[in-house]
């Protein structure tokens, strides 16, 4: 017999890391109790083993009331009752694999708990007898100290405990509030104790919870219940039997859905790694996994399970097996609608797309949506950028450096950031095409100011000097892609409102290269204010600006330069009608010839007088564009680098 002292040393020690799991009282009690009359139906074929399970608890206590009808602490049960190590050969011989030390859970977990038990002495007569704890003798679990009556016709034990301490209490409360309903609470005794249920045809459980009433036998889940025995030969090099189950249940199956393995025919965790089955499936099933290989290496709380990690490996191998042949159709279903999000984000997401592993996403068994598709093109999006910059920042440039601004990996990167230039490019024609519309979506005349298409292609009192300089991000590609980007001997200035210049100059200053500027005239895109006009048309306010520079270049764009040898070009930009007025006016002298493969747009070469003298002349090319031109000619552009990169064409060599 075990002293008190002892035993509390030992139950301090046992769950001393455990304090805030109540649910192992529960545990270590019930399933003595499913031991105690699985044994007994071992014995007598027509009983029906039975528990009652009470539980009532209030603000300021909590009660469990547990019977069971066993064979009671009969003489021989009584020993292992009063000694905690001694190993119960009955229970070892049904493979439940006791320790003996159930009760250090009472001692911890509980404030007060007492034994009520009938059994058969040796002559056949029913016995009873009442052991509390704690009780005022040095030893625990004695039945001797306590005295034997006559009592009843069966045989039982009733374990009841009473939690009324603030700490205890506490516990018990944490637990409770989880599963405070029948139901909740069902469903934790199912899944803690699943093997005794399902392999029990007769085993009935009543539970009570606060008058809320459930009973638990076999049949009320075995009819929706699927088995899936496996063997494995393990690390051990021993073949090892399993049985996967699956229980239908109320939820769906989404993501990593765990599977609960049992040890000792009760729940317990593996303490490296996990077991799971990744799905999408609109049933719900519960995952189950039961193996006399889990048994032995158990701790003794019957918490942890501690098996290799290489074991671990091929118990999910062969459950992915299993359950990809279970779920076959439903896993094709799901790669369906996968493919069908890939394509919904390869046509939304153009510059995402190199990023993203085709075969990966529609070869999964769970539904990939467009969302997840997205974050996985930008996490390997990032991580190519990180590797292009780490890279690409180096000095000097070694061979690895080369090879990596050459591989497909780089290729990615850059194809993406074009996508996404394009795709800009396409947001400002969608803009100016607004623009051009002459009437709103009432059908209103919508008169547009100069300044709003000048904002458009250009800001306002910007010079841009070199591609160094953030104002470089301009729009003036619309009209040509020659003025995307500018170098140190190519520039443009835009001027501010009110300036009595061009809205735009652009030249180039190289010694090697001719020098050259462009006059660039914006007008509004719904009607032009000086078009055909006989004082000043649109061609001679271009010439007017041509002249202001030739006469004083520094003062007009601060550029000291020889204006003689300066070639002159003069770019009006207009809607087609204005283009049409200016140039059947009276005012333009010189022929103008439409430009090839435009409708409505023309060129002439023309010249400027100096020093208002019409002796002296100075050559200007005048290029008109119509806007309609200038969008679809910049839309096609625009849709032809779509298609380059989306790699429609493709150059053909020649075998020569």
């Amino acid at each position: 017999m075990e002293q008190k002292s002892n035993v509390q040393y030992r139950a301090e020690k046992e769950y001393k890391n455990s304090r805030e799991k109540f649910f192992l009282l529960l545990r270590e009690i019930i399933s003595n109790a499913i031991h105690a009359v699985l044994i007994r139906k071992t014995k007598e074929e027509d009983y029906i083993p039975k528990l009652n399970l009470n539980i009532a608890f209030d603000d300021s206590q909590c009660k469990i009331e547990l019977s069971d009808n066993g064979e009671g602490f009969n003489e021989k049960n009584r020993k292992y009752f009063e000694e905690l190590d001694r190993r119960n050969p009955e229970k070892e011989k049904l493979n439940f694999h006791p320790l003996g030390q159930g009760r250090l859970a009472i001692i911890f977990f509980a404030d007060s708990a007492e034994y009520e038990t009938v059994y058969k002495d040796e002559n056949g007569k029913f016995n009873k007898r009442t052991i509390p704890y704690p009780s005022t003798s040095e030893g625990l679990f004695s039945f001797s100290e306590f005295e034997e009556e006559k009592s009843g016709n069966s045989t039982y034990t009733k374990l009841t405990i009473l939690i009324n301490k603030q700490q205890t209490f506490g516990r018990a409360k944490t637990f409770f509030k989880n599963y405070s309903d029948s139901k909740s609470f069902k469903q934790w005794f199912i899944e803690t104790f699943f093997p005794f249920i399902i392999n029990n045809e007769t085993l009935v459980v009543n539970i009570s919870l606060n008058g809320d009433e459930v009973t638990i036998r076999k049949s009320n889940i075995v009819a929706e219940t699927i088995r899936k025995p496996f063997e494995l030969t393990l690390s051990d090099d021993n073949r090892h039997s399993f049985s996967l189950w699956l229980i239908k249940n109320d939820g769906i199956m989404h993501g990593d859905n765990p599977i609960t393995c049992f040890a000792r025919n009760l729940r317990a965790n593996l303490s490296i790694g996990k077991l799971n089955y990744s799905i999408d499936n609109r049933e719900g099933y519960t995952l189950y996994l039961t193996s006399d290989f889990f048994d032995e290496y158990v701790d003794t709380k019957g918490e942890r399970i501690d098996v290799s990690c290489d074991d671990i490996t091929s118990i999910q191998n062969k459950i992915n097996e299993i359950l990809n042949e279970q779920f076959k159709i439903v896993i094709a279903n799901n790669q369906k609608v996968s493919k069908k999000n890939l394509k919904a984000f390869q046509k939304k997401y153009p510059s995402l797309e190199a990023f993203v592993t085709e075969d990966s996403i529609i070869g999964d068994k769970n539904i990939v949506n467009e969302r997840e598709i997205i974050q996985s093109a930008i996490d390997e999006k990032s991580r190519i950028e990180k590797k292009f910059w780490n890279q690409i920042d180096k000095s000097p440039i070694n061979e690895e450096d080369e090879r990596f601004s050459d591989s497909d990996e780089c290729h990615k990167l850059l194809n993406s950031s074009l996508h996404i230039y394009v795709k800009h490019r396409e947001s400002v024609l969608k803009r100016l095409h607004s623009l051009i519309q002459k009437f709103d979506k009432n059908g209103e005349s919508k008169p547009e100011l100069e300044s709003t298409v000048h904002e458009l292609f250009i800001n306002r009192g910007t010079t841009l000097s070199d591609s160094s300089n953030i104002n470089h991000l301009h729009n003036l590609w619309i009209l040509d892609d020659k003025f995307t980007t500018f170098s140190n001997n190519f520039k443009a200035k835009s001027t501010k409102s009110g300036q009595a210049l061009s809205d735009v100059y652009i030249w180039a200053d190289d010694p090697e290269k001719t020098k050259q500027i462009l006059i660039f005239e914006l007008k509004s895109t719904t009607k032009a204010h000086n078009a055909g006009d006989k004082e000043e048309g649109m061609i001679a306010q271009v010439k007017r600006y041509a002249q202001d520079f030739y006469n004083n270049p520094v003062k007009v764009i601060n550029w000291k330069v020889e204006t003689k040898r300066v070639q002159y070009t003069g770019i009006i930009l207009a809607r087609k009608t204005d283009i049409d007025k200016e140039l059947s006016s009276n005012n333009v002298s010189r022929g103008y010839y439409q430009i090839p493969f435009l409708e409505d747009s023309w060129y002439g070469d023309d010249d400027f007088s100096i020093n208002n003298s019409p002796k002296n002349k100075i050559p200007i090319r005048i290029e008109l564009y119509s806007f309609e031109d200038i969008y679809n000619l910049a839309k096609s552009r625009n849709d032809v680098f779509f298609r380059l990169l989306k790699r429609e064409f493709e150059f053909l060599e020649d075998d020569n």
